[in-house]
């Protein structure tokens, strides 16, 4: 009996050709929704790597080594030496910091998961298009005591109902169910007690104006699509914005180590000074001159250990970006910068980096993609303030006989067909709920294109800055070496003065400690100057969105 009934089905199946065409035609009318998203350029790749490597591997979840990474393969290790002091020292170019920032710092590793998890908000939106299987048992018996002789008697039914449904993407809602009712009632008025009644039944609802057509139901989808775009912006923005922050530090690492450096040879020099002083004292030097000597030393003693924690200040800030298993706050470590810092560039094309900037900034692009996504809820709602005129469909084939397998052959050959097609309006008078959201949309969409004006003019403005400062650094290196230059000759020409002077003055005692201050000062300036040059560059191709590319990142 079971293999009867499943052949039935089977033939029923295959020869609903009308069944089968109709759906195939509505699959391809509804279309099939895909979740694929258009990733261009390595950001997403990049993004995708970050987040399939996950947080970063450590020792352990507790104490010290919480903070220490375990070693990365993918990392060749840094060149390191072993100093006087007992102190590891490590070669580190710009390169090599921003690669292993982006690649291990927990900033970046935050913000990479957010794509991924926009990305799940376009499957959630495509699933509302997913084709619905639905169905149904039911078993009744019946035994309804009556005073009616036609209405009394026993009776037992079970239904068996199964289909699928679907909504496509030009806001039509369609079914297709197969069932089977099977009746035995021993009234006195049924002429068949035992009956088989199957059917197979459509039913279609397509709007025609309001909640209609492709744009209006896409843009669930269309939105979500633009939320990830934002979120991987979001990303690039800040990988660009550590890549600045890591471009900024060594920098300033490198003015730093210079300044110590400077001040260790400005206290080695005084104290020669001090020395040729106090060697003078049975000659011409009194008292007051050998304490001025020793006053100068103090000072520039002082001077340099705070240089010194300068230097260690703004070496830890890079090492927690860095991240590293060889440089990482656990342990004591010297970095010495070893990318020489650009000191002279091409002249810059204003006009073309700001072209640049607007077509490439990140903060410019989710200002763009916002509008993108209001615009889209603009038009959804000027669509929603139409009628709501529905076009209704059905058909349905029926069969009834004491035989099931007679039953199912009706079904077969339609020998019960039955059709209805009609309109379905609705309109609510005044409609100011539709019109007042159509009235916000509206506003929020010139909102976002007023925002994105204000975020470029914004970001024009910095790209004018960021090249006045780049072209003022630029001037004042030259300006600085000319200084250090002079400052050079006026400390040498009193050394050279020193040599063949008969008696040690006070005056001159302070002279050329003056001249020795004064050329560590304009050796400071001058290392300002460059550093200034080149985080200027760094905070330009941050603006014009090309910091990335500039690094090598790829």
């Amino acid at each position: 009996m079971h293999k009867r009934k499943f052949m039935i089905y089977i033939h029923i199946v295959r020869n609903k050709t009308g069944i089968l065409s109709t759906l195939l035609i509505l699959l391809l009318i509804t279309g099939c929704v895909s979740e694929r998203v258009n990733s261009q350029g390595y950001i997403p790749d990049y993004q995708e790597k970050l987040v399939q490597k996950g947080p970063q591997a450590r020792m352990g979840p507790e104490g010290i080594d919480s903070i220490t990474p375990t070693p990365d393969p993918a990392f060749p290790e840094l060149d390191e030496t072993s100093g006087d002091n007992g102190r590891r020292s490590v070669n580190l170019t710009l390169d090599d910091a921003v690669m292993r920032t982006l690649a291990n710092s927990p900033e970046i590793k935050i913000v990479s998961f957010d794509p991924s998890i926009a990305r799940e908000n376009i499957t959630a939106a495509v699933s509302e298009f997913d084709v619905t299987a639905f169905g149904q048992l039911q078993y009744d018996d019946n035994d309804n005591p009556s005073n009616d002789l036609s209405l009394s008697g026993q009776s037992t039914s079970s239904l068996v109902e199964a289909g699928i449904k679907q909504k496509g993407i030009t806001g039509a809602e369609w079914s297709l169910a197969y069932t089977l009712d099977n009746v035995d009632d021993n009234s006195p008025t049924r002429i068949v007690p035992e009956t088989h009644e199957p059917a197979m039944v459509f039913e279609l609802r397509q709007p025609l104006l309001r909640n209609a057509w492709r744009d209006v139901n896409l843009a669930g989808i269309n939105i979500s699509k633009l939320g990830h775009r934002s979120a991987l912006e979001t990303f690039r923005q800040k990988a660009e914005s550590l890549s600045a922050d890591v471009s900024f530090l060594y920098w300033n690492l490198f003015q730093a180590r210079r300044n110590v450096e400077i001040q260790e040879d400005l206290l080695e020099k005084t104290n020669i000074t001090l020395k040729k002083v106090s060697n003078r004292k049975k000659i011409d030097a009194t008292v007051g001159d050998i304490k001025q000597a020793e006053a100068s030393v103090k000072s520039r003693e002082a001077a340099l250990l705070e240089s010194r924690k300068r230097l260690y200040d703004v070496q830890d800030r890079l090492v927690r970006l860095l991240a590293d298993n060889q440089v990482n706050l656990t342990g004591d470590i010297d970095i010495i910068p070893v990318t020489y810092p650009v000191i002279w560039t091409s002249p810059f094309d204003q006009t073309a980096l700001i072209r640049r900037a607007l077509r490439n900034n990140a903060v410019v692009s989710n200002a763009k993609l916002e509008a993108e996504i209001t615009e889209i809820n603009l038009k959804v709602a000027k669509k929603q303030k139409l009628p709501k005129l529905d076009l209704v469909a059905s058909a349905q084939l029926q069969g009834l006989s004491d035989s099931q397998g007679t039953a199912h052959e009706m079904i077969t050959d339609a020998d019960y067909a039955s059709y209805s097609v009609g309109l379905k309006l609705e309109y609510p008078l005044g409609n100011r709920s539709k019109k007042a959201g159509h009235r916000q949309k509206k506003l929020k969409h010139l909102k976002a294109l007023s925002h994105l004006q204000n975020i470029s003019d914004q970001v024009a403005n910095l790209v004018r800055e960021k090249i006045r400062s780049a072209e003022t650094a630029q001037s004042e290196i030259k300006v600085q070496q000319g200084a250090v230059n002079a400052a050079r000759i006026h400390l040498q020409t009193l050394e050279d003065i020193e040599i063949v002077r008969k008696k040690l003055t006070p005056e001159f005692l302070l002279a050329k400690i003056q001249a020795q201050e004064s050329l560590a000062d304009a050796q400071k300036a001058k290392v300002q100057a460059i550093v200034n040059f080149n985080t200027a560059l760094s905070g330009l191709s941050q603006a014009t969105g090309t910091i990335l590319d500039q690094r090598l990142i790829k």
